[in-house]
């Protein structure tokens, strides 16, 4: 008997008509959730226009079919991505024909589209092709296995393309920790329902804006992931590409494509919380715009080591406005020293910048300089910061007491105006809380505690504040 393994999908050929990546825009997926948005420059688009006017060979577009319902199905590019946005850019009169096409008549070269004569549109919508192998047999959108079968072919072709380590990362929809880094750091989302990419990710943070980095080869992706390196050790750690890798590949699940229930683990909750004070220590920056981060905030591992000492701060002190400007008004401070600094005079910056790795040691002796030379400020500043209460936690006397003088009722219950029917919480369901917050300042004491269910409890508590 031969061997002969099962094939997992089916590939035939077609043609498609150049005009048709324009005119039924909505029937192809350019960029699916495993790919980044790549954007050739105006050159490059130019000569392939070229080419598609003298005929001359290009490769193969990979197409992958997937159906949405019985009625409808859309065309998901595997491979091909720039050489249909270039066409389509062209229809929609976003860049000139290359003067290269002079020597093909009167009226080509550097013409938009919708200023060649009519004969030349013909030849352009009826003339012009793509051919492409199209998969099908893997068109489930929501099916796992189709998902990982796609991928993988996607990352075959790439094999001769120079992709960085978050690039590959990117890719892995199965891993859980990557779908947080992609939904709070990438520009880009993908709306897995109507399966479609979305251009303008709602949910990346803000705190992105203040950094004076791109993201074109998913910087912001990097920072991300190695924030949350640092909280899953709980401070000092190896940054390095190896260990983001892992950290990504140990994360994949049998069902992971479209879930984001990391960011319920406690290194995501904490890495969102420390860099939305971070945000709002720097978001008044003057220097800040559309087109502008702050110009301090260039250096990875500058970024980073701030990054350090604001999560120090926020875990134990409370950071009201003065006490956020001043950190604002130390960073810059620093950065100034550390920018202008002699060798021979200022030993502290020296190590601060030959300590410039990824690795747990420079990390470590990176921090400990700043946060000194912090608390030198504070004292040369004569302001003094105030200390959260340590002791978070209710004790089991206290959680009585509190009970007892709540007779039993959730208090924010019976504050929106619930009967004391529908406010009684039972002892095994209830919580002690701060009424005056514990991350700003508030004392774990008799007098600042009270009874809530764990509703009204885990509604507070969900907030990333």
């Amino acid at each position: 008997m031969a061997f002969n393994p099962k094939t997992e999908y089916t590939i035939v050929p077609e043609s498609f008509p150049i005009e048709d990546f324009h005119k039924y825009k909505d029937e192809f997926v350019t960029r699916p959730p495993y790919q980044r948005k790549a954007v050739w420059k105006v050159k490059k688009k130019q000569a392939l226009m070229d080419s598609l006017f003298r005929r001359y060979y290009i490769p193969k577009l990979v197409i992958r079919r997937v159906r949405l319902s019985d009625e409808r199905t859309v065309n998901e590019i595997v491979d091909g991505q720039q050489r249909i946005t270039t066409v389509q850019e062209f229809f929609e009169n976003k860049y000139k024909l290359p003067k290269t096409l002079a020597d093909l008549g009167e009226g080509i070269a550097g013409k938009y589209y919708k200023d060649l004569n009519s004969e030349v549109r013909k030849f352009i919508d009826r003339s012009l092709t793509y051919q492409a192998d199209v998969i099908l047999n893997i068109d489930e959108p929501n099916n796992v296995n189709h998902q990982i079968i796609a991928t993988e072919i996607f990352w075959r072709l790439q094999q001769g393309e120079t992709l960085n380590y978050m690039e590959v990362a990117h890719a892995q929809l199965s891993s859980l920790s990557r779908n947080f880094i992609v939904k709070y750091a990438d520009d880009l989302t993908f709306d897995y329902n109507k399966y479609e990419p979305i251009d303008s990710n709602p949910d990346k943070m803000p705190f992105f804006k203040l950094l004076n980095v791109d993201n074109d080869r998913m910087k912001h992706l990097q920072f991300m992931a190695r924030f949350l390196l640092i909280e899953k050790n709980g401070g000092y750690a190896e940054l390095g590409d190896k260990k983001i890798t892992e950290f990504i590949e140990e994360a994949k699940t049998s069902n992971g494509i479209g879930d984001y229930t990391f960011e319920n683990n406690n290194e995501a909750v904490a890495v969102r919380k420390n860099l939305k004070v971070f945000y709002d220590i720097f978001k008044d920056d003057p220097m800040l715009d559309d087109k502008n981060g702050i110009k301090e905030f260039s250096v990875e591992y500058f970024i980073i080591s701030v990054y350090m000492l604001i999560r120090h701060l926020r875990m134990h002190y409370v950071l009201d406005d003065d006490t956020k400007n001043t950190v604002r008004e130390f960073i810059y401070a620093f950065h100034t020293r550390w920018k202008t600094y002699e060798d021979s005079e200022d030993t502290d910056m020296l190590t601060f910048s030959n300590r410039r790795q990824q690795g747990e040691h420079d990390l470590e002796v990176r921090d400990r300089i700043m946060r000194q030379i912090f608390f030198e400020y504070l004292r040369d500043k004569n302001f003094e910061l105030k200390e959260k209460d340590e002791n978070r936690a209710f004790s089991e006397l206290q959680r009585i007491i509190i009970y007892r003088d709540g007779k039993g009722l959730c208090q924010e219950c019976l504050r929106e105006g619930k009967p004391e029917k529908e406010a009684r919480v039972s002892w095994s369901n209830y919580q002690a809380d701060h009424v005056f917050p514990h991350a700003k300042g508030g004392q774990t004491i008799l007098e600042n505690g009270e009874l809530l269910c764990v509703h009204h409890n885990q509604s507070k508590g969900a907030k990333v504040s």
